[in-house]
Order: structure tokens, then sequence, then C-alpha cells
């Protein structure tokens, strides 16, 4: 009996349902076939956050250890509290260690995991420089160095509704932005926060509502901003929405009808370059991390032998009573 040669055809059909079962034979044995020792294993680090404030009560450092990429879950202890550290604090010939704040009892479940100390053994001056040491143990030392900046206070604070279109109606959205004067002639960075404080009010029920919310400003960069391009002018914030109602042609109903009082308090942080450059750096991660074609974001570090960000800051504030 003659049995046909296969055509070209049918080899090119052979040929290409070999590979697909080569490739994914490949696939399923990828993870066997892999040495982790040949993927540049690092050892953890420490990380360091750590904020100075003139305006602080107490000095607070937060270390931990940093996980690694490659590592065995059941032994790895990366990412946890590093408790047994010595931390000091140096500015001058002045030095003071931080105790670790470890809870003791239910009573302080509440306290953060931080080395802290009164800011009065070591009071944050503008314009000093204050030197973090961390040392370990295990013989891990990190280190870094931060210098306070000068207050800019606040001019003005001012309080303003936009009425946008939604549709088949209006909305009403009520806003305060900051302004203030940027010193001439030097880099200088800010971060806008505040809070919006207010008593609701309830003629029909004859009670009120004591509450507080954290301002949220509306810019890309959550209202950290720098001079640069604009150095020597006079600066402003973006919004910070503190209500939105719909459109109606009575605007004191809307908005100063619903509280007994209101006021809106704005903290305008002088902070310096390693506190700008980490915090921008993070908020653009937090813009892209859920979109798979975005550039990674490298977030920089001044913790040298160690990773993360020891920065400082002065705080000036301006409140606008609203009602």
């Amino acid at each position: 009996m003659r049995m046909n040669s296969p055509t070209p055809t049918g080899y090119s059909a052979l040929f290409t349902l070999l590979a697909v079962i080569g490739m994914l034979a490949g696939c399923s044995s990828l993870r066997n076939e892999v040495d982790p020792s040949q993927l540049g294993f690092a050892a953890s680090k420490l990380v360091v956050a750590g904020y100075l404030s003139p305006q602080d009560t107490d000095l607070a450092v937060k270390v931990t250890r940093s996980k690694t990429v490659v590592s065995d879950d059941s032994l790895d202890t990366g990412g946890s509290d590093v408790t047994d550290a010595t931390v000091t604090l140096t500015e001058g010939n002045r030095s003071i260690t931080l105790r670790y704040n470890r809870p003791n009892s239910p009573i302080d479940s509440l306290k953060q995991p931080y080395y802290s100390a009164s800011a009065r053994l070591l009071p944050i001056v503008a314009g000093r420089t204050y030197t973090l040491t961390v040392v370990t143990p295990k013989g891990e030392r990190a280190t870094s160095s931060c210098t306070i900046p000068a207050p800019v206070r606040p001019t003005a604070v001012t309080f303003d509704s936009t009425t946008e279109n939604q549709g088949r109606s209006l909305l009403r959205r009520y806003y305060v932005l900051a302004r203030w004067q940027d010193p001439p002639a030097q880099a200088n960075y800010y971060q806008v926060t505040g809070f919006f404080q207010y008593t609701t009010k309830c003629d029909s029920c004859g009670t009120s509502q004591v509450g507080a919310t954290q301002l949220s400003i509306s810019d890309n960069n959550r209202g950290l901003v720098s001079d640069a391009g604009v150095d020597g002018t006079q600066m402003g914030s973006g919004k910070a929405y503190l209500l939105s109602t719909p459109f109606t042609s009575n605007e004191l109903t809307n908005f100063y009808g619903q509280y007994w009082n209101a006021t809106v308090t704005v903290n305008l942080m002088s902070v310096d370059r390693a506190y700008y450059q980490f915090q921008e750096a993070v908020i653009r991660q937090r813009r892209v991390r859920n979109n798979p074609f975005a550039e990674p974001v490298l977030i920089p570090s001044n913790i040298e032998g160690g990773l993360g960000c020891f920065a400082g800051y002065n705080n000036a504030t301006l409140t606008l009573k609203l009602k």
C-alpha cells in the first residue's frame, strides 16, 4: 500500500504544532530552572523616615527594614520595625538619644512604633543643621542631615465658589485658596495643608454637630509646589473644596445656612529640597501605579547607608473665619 508524503503545507502545520508544544513545555518548567542566587540577591536595608519642625513638641523617627525581592518567606523579616537600634540626633555639640516607643499595655495600643524624644531636649531652630544617626546591633549604620528652612507666612486665605454644569443640574462648589509672597533669590519649596472646622446647624431638630475635615488641594501635586520659574513672586495654592451643593439663587442658604460657625486654617509648610523631592516622587508613583505601561518612578533617598527621607520643614498658619 502506498502512502502519500506530507505536502509542504502539512510540514508547516507539523512544525508549528511542535513549536507550540515546545513553548508550553518550556513555560511550565521555568519555575524549576531559575536559580535565585543568579538574580542578584541584595540584603535588606534600613529604612528611615523622620521630619523635624520648630513646631513639633516631640521628635519622632521611624526605622524599619526593607523587604528583599528574592527571599525565603519563612525566614525573611524584611519590612518589619527595627526596635533595637540606637538612634541619636545631633546639632553642633549637643546630642540626644531617641528611645523606642514600645506599647506595654492595652492603654498604649494607640502609640506608634517610633523612636522619640521631647523637643525640649533639643529645640529645632530655623537655619540650624541636624544630623541623624541610626546604628543597629548587627553593625548596620545609617546617617543623614537636614537644615531647617525659615518660615514663609501666608498673606491671605480667599473663600470663593464656582458653578459647574452637571448635565441636567448645576452644582455650586465652595473652596478656599491661599496666597503668599515667595522670598527672592533662593530656591523655596512648599507644602500646603490645612483643615476645615465647623459646627452644623439644624433649626428643626435643635441639635448641632461639631466636625473637622482635612483640606484636599485640587492641584496635581496635592499642595506640593516649588518657586522654580516664579521666584520672588506672589504664589498661590490650588483650590481646596469645602462643600458642594445644588445651585440656587440664594447662595447664603447653600453654605452659611448649614453652619453655626465655620473656620478654615491653612498651613503653609516651608520644606527643604529632600522633603520636596521625596514627596513629589511618591505622589507620581501613586498616580501611575495602576498603569502597567507607565515608566517606573525612582524614589530618591538622602539616607547614607539606607533608604528613606530625613528632612526639615517650618510651618506657618493663617485662619479664616467663615462664620
